[in-house]
């Protein structure tokens, strides 16, 4: 028994040597202990979703496929147009759902952001997420797509809470830092710029998608409005 016990001291003093002697084991943790850093963790229960973007992502190289993504971003367009607000210039906080109109989606990738490859993409408050998500899911075609929350903690919520359709692309996550809040200082869930459902009187659905947003409290999607055309009558449906 002897024997054994002085074998693992030894494999032990051994093992231990090798850890400090070694410079690249696990260097991140050994700078952020000489600095004396802790560990960073995630809040427990984990931040409140805020909304959240889609991403269509492409190559920029091959110029069918730019093609087919700008095909579909004008039909995601056509599609929506009813609930649809302006533009969006910038990627948060918009208070409307909204095409985000940030870089060329035909000629360049996104400067500064996490993606290698072509992308456009939406913001979507929360109430609009049952109403804009399937229709993408079952209508992208042959391209990907990028579904993630926006909590403030960029890094997880482009990695273990995102969701993709299609194959996934690479992102550049390094631009991130894990554990670390880096945006929505000062948002909520359900504030001015995030509504978490739609006011009375907004558009909830129409005869192609069904009362599929999310009205607020005591609303339904019900109040029927007949929109004639050239073609044929078109219904939308708003909160009432």
């Amino acid at each position: 028994m002897k024997g054994v016990v002085e074998t693992l001291l030894v494999f032990v003093l051994l093992a231990l040597d090798g850890l400090i002697a070694h410079p690249t084991l696990y260097p991140h943790i050994r700078m952020r202990r000489a600095k004396g850093i802790g560990e960073r963790a995630l809040p427990n229960p984990p931040p409140g979703i805020i909304s959240y973007h889609i991403h269509i992502t492409y190559t920029l190289f091959h110029a069918p496929i730019i093609a087919e993504a700008m095909a579909l971003r004008e039909r995601t367009r056509a599609q929506f147009q009813n609930y649809l607000g302006p533009d969006c210039t910038g990627r948060y906080d918009y208070g409307y759902l909204c095409m985000i109109t940030d870089h060329d989606a035909q000629n360049t990738t996104l400067i500064g952001g996490p993606f290698v490859s072509g992308e456009w993409s939406i913001f979507v408050p929360l109430g609009y997420y049952s109403l804009i998500t399937p229709w993408l899911t079952q209508n992208r075609g042959n391209l990907s797509m990028l579904l993630h929350p926006n909590t403030g903690y960029e890094y997880e919520d482009h990695s273990i809470w995102a969701m993709w359709a299609g194959q996934p692309w690479p992102l550049d996550m390094s631009i991130f830092d894990e554990a670390t809040q880096t945006n929505e200082f000062g948002h909520h869930p359900g504030d001015s710029d995030n509504p978490a459902c739609l006011s009375r009187g907004a558009v909830c659905g129409d005869d192609q998608l069904g009362p599929s947003a999310s009205c607020c409290y005591e609303l339904a999607c019900r109040d029927v409005q007949i929109i004639a055309n050239a073609a044929s009558n078109f219904t939308i449906h708003r909160c009432a």
